[in-house]
């Protein structure tokens, strides 16, 4: 008796297609299309006992009357009868690559996970996104460029809390010149370097005050810049690693001022100090005190 060929299933950019695995002549079928909320899945992973099935039994204009049919009765399952008699009854979700038709008669490809289409836009020719597209995740959405599966060009991250990326990423990093925003109104304008601020940029408060501008370093004020204290202190100068450190000028809310140098965040070595009055005391600074204090 001749031996029956049997079906599997293989995917690729395209869809997924059933292939005979005897003559391996890669005999691609016309997908069933199924009517669900307005639109038209056109991928889908076959029931499992599809995959065993001779393929003298596959009809495949009954399998798409009837998916058809029970996707319009009871969306979310199938019912198929083959002409063997074999009946299955289960659930279909599109899963893996496909297209989606809306009802305004606009076309997307994208990638669909468990019934649920997470990624919509452009594709390589292996399924990755590349090109302009959208992701969508469990804590936000990217929206933007793409180049071999990675967030790469211009795009905006969009998290569930409210905050927000808009700008260049490398290599699926913040990386290049963004704006980031915080739930609390907060906001960073500037240069970044694998995730993080690093280059020159501006720190600003929710009411647009602006609490630092200057340079930074691996996501620390870090170089030259000028930090305004919410006291209404001042300071303008030289950092390294978020602390004053170097040379800097530091103008009090009470309008009383130092210059000098700074060591680790405190006055330390040469400097001057000019009191309200417009007394001047100058001398070497140890720890934060003043020469005065010393005696």
């Amino acid at each position: 008796m001749r031996e029956l060929n049997k079906v599997t299933t293989s995917a690729s950019s395209a869809g997924h297609h059933y292939r005979s695995t005897k003559n391996a002549d890669q005999r691609a079928m016309t997908q069933p299309t199924t009517n669900h909320s307005s639109t038209a899945y056109r991928s889908f992973y076959p029931p499992p006992h599809l995959l065993t099935l001779p393929s003298r039994h596959l009809n495949r204009e009954r399998i798409a009357t009837l998916i058809n049919h029970q996707m319009n009765t009871n969306p979310g399952t199938v019912t198929i009868n083959y002409s063997n008699g074999n009946v299955y009854e289960g659930s279909f979700q599109p899963h893996g690559i496909g297209k989606l038709k809306y009802a305004d008669g606009r076309i997307s490809n994208g990638i669909w996970k468990n019934g649920t289409i997470i990624y919509e836009g452009e594709l390589a020719d292996n399924g990755e996104p590349h090109g302009r597209g959208r992701w969508t995740y469990s804590n936000g959405f990217y929206e933007g460029e793409w180049k071999n599966g990675l967030r790469h060009g211009e795009g905006m991250y969009k998290w569930t809390d409210g905050s927000s990326y808009s700008g260049q990423w490398k290599d699926d990093k913040k990386h290049g010149v963004g704006v980031k925003k915080w739930p609390d109104g907060s906001s960073y304008d500037g240069e970044w370097r694998e995730n993080k601020k690093h280059g020159k940029g501006t720190k600003r408060h929710a009411n647009g005050d602006v609490w630092y501008t200057g340079d930074y370093r691996d996501g620390r004020p870090d170089g030259v810049g000028t930090l305004n204290y919410t006291n209404g202190d001042v300071y303008t100068g030289q950092w390294r690693a978020n602390k004053k450190h170097g040379r800097g000028l530091m103008t009090y809310a009470n309008e009383e001022i130092y210059e000098g140098e700074w060591r680790v965040g405190v006055r330390h070595g040469s400097g001057s100090f000019m009191l309200t009055n417009g007394d001047v005391i100058t001398g070497e600074w140890i720890n934060d005190k003043m020469p005065l204090d010393m005696y």
